[in-house]
């Protein structure tokens, strides 16, 4: 089992999509892409949680 995010699921007009192993392996490689790509030094609060809830297993 793992873990896949994908940028539309949290509204964002990108084609951005990430699968890991681990929870832990996941979010490092969502913050820097949040900060290369949409300019984000730290991703808000509320957009941190918008992004787990989208996490989904597969």
């Amino acid at each position: 089992m793992g873990y896949e995010f994908k940028c539309r699921d949290v509204g964002m007009n990108c084609g951005f999509e990430v699968r890991a192993d681990r929870m832990e392996d996941l979010m490092p490689v969502l913050e820097a892409h949040a900060k290369h790509s949409h300019g984000m030094e730290k991703i808000p609060p509320d957009m941190m949680e918008k992004a787990k809830a989208a996490i989904k297993q597969f």
